[in-house]
């Protein structure tokens, strides 16, 4: 578990399906992400179980982020390239907490949790042009725009540019 001064943010667990079934079901919160747009509570419980249950060690860890005992969201960092340290930082805010900087402070801690582990790691993430919000997440946390990949989208009928972010 990690604290931050607003968030706790705690292992993955089925007891938030209900929470992650409102953030999951939302479009305007997954529609830049590869998340499915889920219809039922049983397809969330499903998935929550399967980031639970997965074997490979590409994770440094998901994490639920916890406000008042209510999860809001999902921060975590997967691994890109071992061999190099390389990190994709990635969160998920539920739609009625954007504006207050949960996903500011929840990114910033799992980034800080992957340089205390790994000093030398390289932490990447995205941004699709039409997100200025999440582009600006970014920023705040650190990250500097690498480059821009045009037309890097594709998903649920977009095709957007894609801004590179890392911490080198």
């Amino acid at each position: 578990m990690l604290k931050t001064k607003r968030l706790e943010l705690v292992g993955f667990d089925v007891k938030y399906a209900n929470d992650f079934f409102e953030l999951w079901s939302d479009f305007e919160v997954i529609k830049y992400t590869f998340t499915p747009l889920l219809t039922t509570i049983d397809e969330c419980i499903n998935l929550i179980e399967h980031q639970i249950n997965r074997t490979d060690k590409d994770f440094i860890d998901r994490f639920v982020i916890l406000l008042n005992n209510k999860a809001i969201g999902m921060v975590g960092c997967i691994c890109m390239d071992k061999g190099n340290f390389v990190y994709g930082l990635y969160y998920q805010i539920s739609r009625v907490h954007w504006g207050y900087g949960y996903a500011s402070e929840a990114a910033s801690a799992i980034m800080h949790y992957v340089l205390n582990e790994y000093p030398n790691a390289i932490i990447k993430a995205e941004a699709v042009s039409e997100n200025p919000a999440s582009a600006a997440v970014l920023m705040k946390i650190g990250l500097k725009q690498s480059h821009i990949e045009e037309n890097g989208f594709k998903r649920n009928n977009f095709v957007l540019d894609l801004i590179h972010y890392s911490n080198t």
